[in-house]
């Protein structure tokens, strides 16, 4: 950290800082509010992600940010700096999802069928009818969660909560169900 003084958008490293060692202290409100501010930090980091194009999806973000949340949550009382542990909590979570998600360009298919709506041909390989014939024919989870994610707009995280199971449960199926539409295709 050194001397330099480090400003966020509505805190100082000073802020945070204090109430860092206030929340491990065991202050509720002090933790709160540096929850909240660990969420916002987050969020600006992975928007800043999706305005560079290396995350193309809104609900990514969110759901990024929710994870370093929850991994502040469960480890605050060990962390000693709370700037490099948020730092490289960040790079850490974006590496790995990133890494996943490379080979999983994925349409949506919401966007195919707007954009078919329209009479813009978004590719001649993209056929939504097939696409959705095809959705008719998977298991009744699988066509849960692609309707859940795609019709209603869910994050992975209402997702699991609805069909009682992890959020990675949920995103491993999605995943691999998308996979296979794409193999169907």
């Amino acid at each position: 950290m050194g001397s330099q003084e480090l400003n966020y958008v509505n805190f100082t490293q000073k802020e945070l800082d204090s109430l860092f060692n206030s929340a491990r202290q065991g202050d509720s409100k002090a933790f709160s509010g540096l929850s909240g501010y660990i969420r916002s930090i987050s969020y600006s980091y992975f928007s800043s992600k999706v305005r560079q194009g290396k995350i193309i999806n809104k609900d990514d973000a969110e759901d990024l940010a929710n994870n370093v949340y929850l991994s502040f949550a469960e480890q605050y009382h060990k962390i000693e700096n709370l700037e490099f542990w948020l730092r490289r909590v960040l790079f850490l979570n974006f590496v790995n999802w990133y890494k996943k998600n490379k080979a999983r360009k994925t349409i949506d298919i919401d966007d195919v069928h707007h954009l078919a709506e329209r009479n813009t041909n978004p590719g001649d390989s993209v056929d939504v009818k097939r696409i959705l014939s095809i959705v008719d024919t998977l298991s009744e989870d699988k066509q849960k969660i692609i309707k859940l994610r795609f019709y209603e707009d869910l994050k992975f995280i209402e997702i699991a909560d609805i069909l009682n199971r992890s959020e990675d449960a949920v995103k491993k199926m999605f995943y691999r169900t998308i996979e296979e539409l794409r193999n169907k295709l």
